[in-house]
């Protein structure tokens, strides 16, 4: 049998275009070695962001008395294993939910790794010494975390995967890198309790960020009492104690690798020189990449819309693109970034940002959230990017998402009548009133 599609991967890009390719009409076949969901949903944002819910939910009991809330309890505690209960109890349904909608869709799914096989330029799926073969085969198999070279014990370091089947918390932790993932799993630790040390070998923590979003990071984390360095690595850890470039030594049990991720290909049985060309496409006829496996940006929503516009290409004659990328640092308050960043502009006088701190919202206030800001860049009247530090920065950064995949003028988008009390209406604030 020939499928019409064939899927090595069903992560977030994967599961996408299975989806698009049912609707078609498509003979679709997917081969999927661990469970529905890929990193996102198994071992990445769903179990993170549940761990981070939990820690946010006891950070609030313990500071109980701000809400005007009376309690004869002196102290609360956690269960850190209820919470990781909790946390496999949601990834487990969700994971189960999705396999059988697509299996309802009509999806059929092999539950084992899958290999290619180069033959005339056209690639054909090994799995479990079965060949299968399709006109488009769709490799969207996904990343791995990256691995550094550091001289300790094995038990010692931990990467992101690892650290989700830890079922007791360590006494103290250093988490190598200040991206996303870093900086989540500060957070949760820090708000249950753990002595938490960040090292960033960049000059700033969350290099990728507008640079205010980095000063804010840096104070968030003194607030917090995360110790952190910037511009170092981590030599070695020997008898509990971590040694650094710049000559710190630090106590820690575990380290943390979050320094970032690594794209995962298919293996090709036959050695072929496989080449990832542009839109996708690669040096054999039939075979697509799309999702982490690609590369560049790393994120679930990224990977869902490469994967659909991919197939728009291939079966609707529509041109390969990709918008503007929204990213989220969760936690609180949440941080969120799309377009470009100051740091990035040549020419700041062509530019005009807008920056209002979220303590002039009176919702801010009603939730003791006072903390951040809402910054807006523009150039000619159009928003090129936005950086947002507030509660419920992840809704605020697809408004202003919206706007910019509408092409609104700043001017169209003071037009909108923005409900109050609300952090929306601080987009507003932002570009009608700040200096």
């Amino acid at each position: 049998m020939i499928y019409d599609v064939a899927i090595i991967g069903l992560g977030p890009a994967g599961i996408e275009f299975a989806k698009e390719s049912l609707k078609f009409g498509l003979k679709t076949i997917a081969f999927e070695k661990s469970s529905v969901g890929g990193t996102c949903l198994n071992l990445g944002c769903i179990p993170t962001k549940t761990m981070l819910s939990c820690a946010e939910v006891f950070s609030k009991i313990c500071n109980f008395s701000k809400y005007g809330i009376l309690s004869a309890q002196d102290e609360f505690n956690y269960s850190y294993s209820q919470m990781c209960a909790k946390k496999n109890k949601i990834v487990e349904k969700l994971s189960d939910a999705l396999k059988k909608d697509l299996l309802n869709k009509g999806l059929t799914i092999i539950s084992s790794a899958a290999e290619l096989c180069i033959e005339n330029n056209c690639a054909l799926i090994v799995s479990d010494n079965k060949e299968y073969r399709a006109k488009k085969i769709i490799a969207a198999s996904g990343s791995k975390p990256l691995d550094i070279d550091i001289d300790c014990q094995k038990d010692v370091l931990l990467n992101s995967d690892d650290l989700l089947s830890l079922t007791e918390l360590p006494k103290n932790i250093l988490i190598i890198g200040s991206g996303a993932i870093g900086i989540e799993w500060a957070r949760i630790f820090a708000s249950l309790g753990v002595n938490v040390c960040v090292v960033e070998k960049a000059k700033s923590l969350a290099p990728l960020c507008d640079k205010d979003i980095s000063a804010r990071i840096e104070r968030f984390f003194k607030i917090s009492k995360v110790k952190f360095f910037k511009d170092c690595i981590v030599l070695a850890h020997n008898n509990g104690v971590a040694t650094l470039s710049n000559g710190s030594e630090i106590i820690c049990d575990k380290i943390l690798c979050a320094a970032g991720r690594a794209k995962v290909l298919p293996k090709i049985i036959n050695n072929f020189n496989l080449q990832i060309l542009n839109n996708c496409k690669t040096n054999i006829d039939n075979l697509f990449v799309t999702g982490d496996a690609v590369g560049g940006i790393m994120l679930a929503h990224a990977a869902s819309f490469q994967a659909r516009s991919l197939f728009n290409s291939i079966y609707k004659n529509k041109e390969y693109s990709i918008s503007d990328i929204p990213s989220v640092i969760y936690g609180s308050p949440e941080i969120a970034s799309i377009g470009i960043k100051e740091q990035e502009i040549d020419d700041l006088s062509l530019y005009k940002i807008y920056k209002l701190p979220i303590s002039y919202l009176p919702k801010a206030w009603c939730d003791d959230e006072i903390d951040g800001f809402i910054k807006i860049i523009t150039k000619d009247g159009y928003i090129k990017g936005a950086h947002i530090v507030s509660k419920e920065a992840s809704a605020l950064i697809c408004q202003i998402a919206i706007a910019m995949k509408a092409n609104m003028r700043t001017d169209d988008l003071l037009e909108v009548v923005f409900p109050h009390p609300t952090y929306s209406e601080g987009i507003y604030e932002a570009l009608n009133y700040a200096d």
